[in-house]
């Protein structure tokens, strides 16, 4: 009674080769997850100790493809078991070579980008050049673009679809897609221009818009801005490419103009004394330049006014360097009882 059931028809096959085909399909399932546990738990264990290398990335990376794989094959092989219509059986093959290929090019992305983590960033980490820093982010997600763009053609190949019909349309609607997002494609050719031309790296401190801050992240379309406030700014790249730079990291030093003004009783011995005086505390601030420097600039409307310029050096405490230079130009000018000059106003009353 049961063998006559077995081997009764459904759909064209007997019931027997349904369990058959249900049962291959089971156990690569089952083979799949027992493969899966033994790359766990007894290969990767035993390459731990070379961990980050190139066998141990490899099934690291390919495991989980791998375990895939097995069920799409046992799944192909259980259903090559039944008879079905050749459209039927060749629209299969298509979904089967489909997913397959779809997989392998998941387990390829896969193992680029660990490959990339593993072996090229500890080399750009080590790197002085900040320009290195900027393009791996595009590197690694251009790698992965690349990868998955002809890995999905050569699948949508594989699957009856005209490929040069695809692209060609795909080309076709480019150019509307070109004209509906031109700001985009501004940003991306913005991009591009900064990792070319360079005009800023990630860390430097840059003005540009009428904002100025420190660079944190630069993108194919967009760059992050931190501005003095602490706060972060998303600017399009397109305003680089059409905007006035300035790198405030780029100097070496930063320039300050100041005016010192004398009481105008002191005779010419005194400004030369106070001159003196002048470039004597600016040497002996360690953060200051040796271009630095003071002269008499000319006669003021009731003083002698000298110009003072300070170069104060890259990585210095701005606000620290000015304050304390002003103050030991203030100490220096007591003790050698020189006078500043004071804005005097007077008041006439008339009865």
């Amino acid at each position: 009674m049961f063998s006559d059931f077995l081997q009764s028809n459904l759909r064209g096959n007997s019931v027997e080769d349904w369990f058959i085909a249900l049962a291959i399909t089971a156990g690569s399932v089952l083979v799949s997850r027992i493969f899966y546990f033994i790359s766990t738990k007894a290969v990767k264990p035993l390459l731990h100790k070379a961990r980050g290398k190139f066998f141990y990335i490899i099934i690291d990376m390919l495991e989980e493809p791998l375990a895939v794989l097995m069920i799409i094959g046992g799944f192909y092989y259980a259903q090559r078991r039944l008879k079905f219509e050749a459209s039927v059986d060749a629209g299969i093959d298509r979904i089967a070579f489909f997913l397959v290929i779809l997989v392998v090019t998941w387990a390829v992305a896969r193992l680029i980008d660990n490959l990339i983590s593993e072996y090229l960033v500890p080399i750009i980490e080590k790197s002085d050049s900040k320009l290195d820093d900027q393009l791996l982010p595009v590197l690694r997600k251009g790698a992965s673009a690349i990868v998955w763009i002809a890995g999905s053609i050569v699948a949508l190949d594989y699957a009856g679809y005209n490929v040069g019909t695809i692209v060609a349309g795909l080309g076709i609607g480019g150019l509307a897609f070109a004209f509906a997002a031109q700001e985009t494609i501004a940003n991306l050719f913005g991009g591009i221009t900064v990792f070319i031309d360079a005009p800023f790296r990630i860390g430097d401190r840059i003005k540009i818009c009428g904002y100025e801050g420190w660079v944190r992240e630069i993108g194919l379309r967009t760059a992050k801005l931190e501005t003095l406030d602490g706060r972060r700014l998303t600017m399009p790249n397109s305003l680089f490419s059409k905007n006035v730079i300035e790198n405030v990291s780029s100097e070496q030093s930063t320039r300050v103009i100041e005016n010192v003004s004398i009481a105008c009783d002191h005779k010419s011995d005194t400004i030369e004394k106070a001159l003196k005086t002048l470039k004597e505390s600016i040497a002996a601030n360690p953060n200051l330049d040796e271009k630095s420097t003071a002269w008499f600039a000319k006669f003021g409307e009731s003083s002698w006014d000298i110009t003072v310029v300070l170069w104060i050096k890259k990585g210095a405490d701005y606000s620290q360097t000015l304050s304390e230079t002003n103050l030991s130009i203030v100490k220096a000018f007591e003790k050698a009882k020189i006078d500043f000059a004071l804005p005097t106003r007077v008041m006439m009353q008339s009865k």
